[in-house]
C-alpha cells in the first residue's frame, strides 16, 4: 500500500468538507498526532480506523485505498481509455497487506448486511 498516497487521499476529502485535522482525529477517536501522520504517509492505520474515517469523510476504502490504480491509468499515456480498476488490478496485483485489507472490509460489510 502506497501510505502516502493514501493518505494524500485522506487529506484532500478532509479538506473538501472543510474539516481540520482537530475535527477528524475528535469525530474518529484518535489523536491529531496519529491523523497527521496518516496523512504525511508515517503510519499505516487499523482496519476499524480506516473505516471510521472513510464514515467520517462520507467516502468509500475504495475511494482511499484504490485511488493510486487510478492515478495509474490517468497517468500512463498508453492506458487503453476503457480500462476498469478491475483490469489494472489483474494486471498490477495487490500486495498481501492490501489483499488481507480489502478481504478484512468485505468480511465486516457482509457481516454488517447480513445483520451479525
Amino acid at each position: 500500500m502506497n501510505r502516502k498516497r493514501v493518505g494524500n487521499n485522506i487529506r484532500k476529502r478532509r479538506k473538501e468538507l472543510r474539516l481540520t485535522q482537530a475535527d477528524l482525529a475528535e469525530k474518529a477517536g484518535i489523536s491529531v498526532v496519529h491523523i497527521s501522520h496518516i496523512e504525511n504517509g508515517k503510519v499505516s492505520m487499523s482496519l476499524e480506523t480506516l473505516i471510521s474515517i472513510c464514515n467520517i469523510l462520507d467516502c468509500t476504502p475504495n475511494d482511499v485505498l484504490l485511488d493510486e490504480y487510478w492515478l495509474l491509468a490517468q497517468n500512463n499515456k498508453n492506458t487503453d481509455p476503457g480500462i476498469t480498476p478491475n483490469r489494472l488490478l489483474r494486471e498490477k496485483p495487490l500486495n498481501p497487506e492490501d489483499r488481507f485489507l480489502i478481504q478484512r472490509i468485505t468480511h465486516l460489510l457482509k457481516e454488517h448486511f447480513e445483520g451479525h
